[in-house]
């Protein structure tokens, strides 16, 4: 019997799809007349084999699509103008965060998904690349034997006159809804916001003996973070999505010049071995982090959610017994809330992991392409992040190391536990409620506008990763086609004194 096991543990084993010699257009056409045709084989997200999952996955894309996101702001637009006529009603002011927590509950395996998606979407892709790189190293050798000495200095100076194409960046990350998106992102993501927001909490908390420190006093604090997390909570399942795209656009570009590269190298080499099965092993982790890569396996799934629709039914069921009372509003708010500081953690923990794998993805490409440049005599063409560091910049890197870190994940398991004791003391009043509410929403919102900021950088230095295979790639096609003329041109030369003879 096959056991659970958390997909951040999972081996990923892959095969580029290998190339028909006979797709192969002429070496002497343009770069982008042959991966323009539409021979080449580009990538394909590979959908679930389980109609469960597939039906997650639709869910995700669509939380993260523009109606979804316009609809949430008119909620809280009519939410603020409604406040003008019912703002004194305590029900009215619990009903925020009932709703806050639930919206944000369910993001919670949305976002955690889309980590799952994105995670298993980059391995497979990764894996494809270098097995098709290791098809590419084997017939290279070949070519080189075959051009000498001299056909390589021929062939590489002529590779060093050829125009690099830029990266096109996809139709959706052009649209006007992904413009505004990324600029929002860049602007909410930024340290100065992220400071500018505890500066509020700060005057918050100055207003605090001028309101004797009363439950409207805090649900003031809990309603406006409760608004605030539920827009970042939407805008962030649309700017993943809107990367995503992105990413995969950029994916199909090298997955289309890999593909006529091994085309071109098996017509010059006459290979005819299939691309090699490659694995790719998940990174050994400590017995905290596996746990941490169960429960977001969990959350990641049906299961959550359902766990979820229990916890309302029960909460609906025990109404009459609490006389729908103000507590009674609050109690679900609360172990959504209670649940969601949690999950907060655990997302920055995940997302972290998730970014750090790529990067040793993407690493372990570029080792495989310094192999495939060595002895051809071409420079590899690289485009760095030539932009310098700035200050607000390293505070965030370092911002986020400290949040993702996986003590940071303890704290926010004994910081829960806290509320939940303290909360108990009170026993569960209005009071005690708001002490598990307040809090929770507060640092929820704070590591959700910290997830924008990773997010942020880690897009940001893999659109630069990517675009250097990309480039690699276009001047690996070039020595091909240059390699497969001068072959040509030898070969014709050859003939002619034989013909001469007879």
């Amino acid at each position: 019997m096959k056991t659970f096991k958390p997909i951040f543990l999972c081996d990923v084993k892959g095969a580029a799809e290998t190339q028909q010699v006979a797709s192969v257009t002429n070496a002497k056409n343009d770069i982008e007349i042959v991966v323009a045709s539409g021979k080449a084989s580009g990538y394909k997200v590979n959908a679930s084999p389980r109609l469960v999952d597939r039906w997650l996955d639709a869910v995700v894309r669509f939380a993260g699509s523009a109606p979804v996101f316009l609809f949430i702001q008119g909620g809280l637009l009519t939410w603020a103008l409604m406040g003008i006529r019912f703002g004194n009603s305590d029900v009215w002011v619990a009903a925020i965060s009932d709703v806050q927590a639930i919206l944000c509950y369910v993001f919670d395996s949305l976002l955690m998904r889309q980590l799952l998606r994105e995670f298993t979407g980059q391995r497979e892709a990764m894996v494809k690349i270098q097995s098709r790189g290791k098809s590419h190293y084997r017939m290279l050798l070949t070519v080189k034997n075959k051009l000498g000495a001299e056909g390589i200095r021929h062939v590489s100076e002529k590779c060093q006159n050829e125009r690099l194409q830029p990266l096109n960046h996809g139709s959706r990350a052009q649209s006007l809804f992904a413009r505004c998106i990324i600029y929002t992102a860049k602007r909410l993501g930024h340290i100065i916001t992220v400071g500018m927001y505890w500066v509020c909490i700060f005057i918050w908390l100055g207003f605090g003996p001028m309101c004797g420190w009363s439950d409207r006093w805090q649900l003031y604090i809990n309603d406006a973070t409760s608004a605030l997390m539920v827009l970042i909570f939407a805008f962030l399942a649309c700017l993943r999505e809107c990367y995503a795209d992105y990413t995969n656009t950029c994916l199909d570009a090298i997955f289309r010049l890999d593909s006529t590269l091994e085309s071109g190298l098996r017509r010059l080499s006459k290979d005819v071995e299939p691309n090699i099965v490659e694995i790719d092993i998940p990174p050994r982790e400590n017995y905290l982090q596996k746990v941490i890569y169960y429960y977001a396996d969990i959350v990641g799934t049906l299961v959550g959610i359902l766990f979820l629709i229990a916890v309302i039914v029960t909460w609906a069921a025990v109404g009459p017994v609490f006389q729908f009372s103000n507590s009674w509003w609050l109690l679900i708010g609360t172990y959504a809330g209670l649940v969601g500081l949690f999950d907060s953690f655990i997302l920055r923990n995940v997302q972290n992991k998730v970014h750090q794998n790529t990067k040793n993805q993407l690493r372990n490409v570029e080792a495989l392409d310094k192999e495939l440049f060595a002895g051809l005599s071409v420079p590899i063409p690289t485009v760095d992040d030539l932009k310098a560091l700035s200050v607000t910049r390293r505070v965030s890197r370092k911002m986020n190391a400290i949040s993702s870190h996986l003590l940071m994940v303890v704290a926010g398991f004994l910081l829960t536990i806290g509320c939940v004791i303290a909360s108990s003391a009170l026993r569960w009043s209005l009071t005690g409620q708001l002490i598990s509410n307040v809090p929770p929403s507060i640092i929820e919102t704070f590591f959700m506008m910290i997830l924008i900021t990773g997010q942020n950088d880690a897009e940001a230095g893999a659109r630069v990763d990517l675009t250097n295979i990309y480039y690699r790639r276009q001047r690996l096609l070039a020595f091909m086609k240059h390699a497969s003329s001068y072959c040509l041109t030898q070969e014709e030369v050859e003939v002619e004194p034989a013909s001469d003879v007879r």
